[in-house]
């Protein structure tokens, strides 16, 4: 009797031994996850798993667990492996994969580093595109404030002709009129520095150098024929009249000019013979930016009735036919040909 009850005791104490033993366990891996999340060495990691499995294995195995042990329900102290315990290893998975880690399983992140700075410098045009000489008005944001900034021209990635300077004020904007004369210019950037770089410039924004107008040279006569007056027969004389204005335009600048040239030839009628002796003549006048040619007379040769330069100007002529006596009574008509031509 004396001895079953003995073995009945002993039996508890070895209960209390599995129980510590099993209690043991948690503490274990709760600090092998702390350990993870300070990215140890796997290995490390896992031989202290293996560890705190084994000093679980030797708690249930001892039988004096309760003579030298520690109290029921308190666990054991933490005891690391000895120096000469293998790493366990993990079993491969088929396919040659490596086993995801599990959930909750406080992975190692990689040490924080700050991010790269951003470049932040951008520039606004205030048209899209001009002709050569046209102004443009760029506005920019990001620089460095105080800082002295180019405003260039660019052509795919060379520089132009074009530039301006400019100071960033104390947000980092930028505001300046930019002369665009070179027609290769495709873009406008802006830059701090000597020379544009990535870090220190903004990206070109598109500008279009339009074709300089070519201009036009023409000529409009008010109305297309030109009424003589009549004159008596027998006696002869002057059968006066007026060419019509003549407007001139010349928008081509560059410094051009012109000439207005006219002719007289063709007389025909009834009896153009009788006309022969007809003798035509003129004297032009003008407005505005010409000179009037030389009053004389007029016929298939060709008379210089004005020149001139670009704008706009209005010339005429007084013309005159002299009739000899008894020229035979009728309509006599003849062919006006004005001719505007650059000089």
């Amino acid at each position: 009797m004396r001895t079953r009850a003995r073995s009945r005791r002993w039996s508890a104490a070895a209960g209390t031994a599995v129980l510590a033993a099993a209690a043991l366990g948690t503490p274990a891996v709760a600090e092998e996850e702390a350990r993870a999340r300070r990215c140890p060495a796997s290995v490390s990691a896992s031989s202290s798993v293996s560890g705190a499995a084994s000093a679980s294995a030797s708690a249930s195995a001892s039988p004096s667990a309760s003579a030298g042990g520690p109290a029921a329900g308190v666990p054991a102290p933490y005891a690391e492996p000895s120096a000469g315990a293998p790493a366990p290893v993990t079993p491969p998975v088929p396919g040659g994969t490596s086993p995801a880690p599990e959930a909750g399983g406080g992975a190692c992140a990689p040490p924080s580093l700050p991010p790269p700075l951003m470049n932040l410098r951008h520039v606004t045009l205030g048209a899209a595109g001009g002709k050569p000489g046209a102004r443009v008005r760029v506005t920019g944001a990001g620089f460095t404030p105080g800082a002295a900034v180019t405003v260039e021209g660019r052509a795919a990635n060379a520089p132009t002709a074009d530039r301006a300077q400019a100071t960033a004020d104390g947000r980092g904007a930028v505001a300046v009129e930019l002369p665009v004369t070179d027609r290769a210019t495709t873009g406008v950037l802006a830059y701090e520095g000597p020379a544009w770089s990535p870090p220190r410039g903004s990206a070109p924004a598109p500008y279009a150098v339009s074709a300089p107008d070519p201009g036009a040279l023409t000529l409009t006569q008010a109305g297309a024929a030109v009424t003589l007056g009549a004159v008596a027969y027998g006696g002869g004389g002057a059968a006066p009249g007026r060419i019509g204005t003549v407007t001139v335009k010349d928008t081509r600048g560059g410094g051009g000019r012109w000439k207005l040239t006219a002719t007289l030839t063709g007389f025909t009628g009834r009896d153009a013979a009788g006309a022969a002796g007809a003798v035509p003549s003129w004297t032009p006048s003008c407005r505005g930016g010409c000179t009037p040619g030389p009053a004389g007379q007029a016929g298939p040769e060709g008379a210089v009735l004005a020149t001139g330069a670009a704008g706009t100007a209005t010339v005429d002529a007084a013309l005159t036919l002299t009739l000899p006596a008894y020229t035979p009574p009728g309509t006599y008509r003849a062919l006006l040909t004005l001719t505007l031509a650059p000089l």
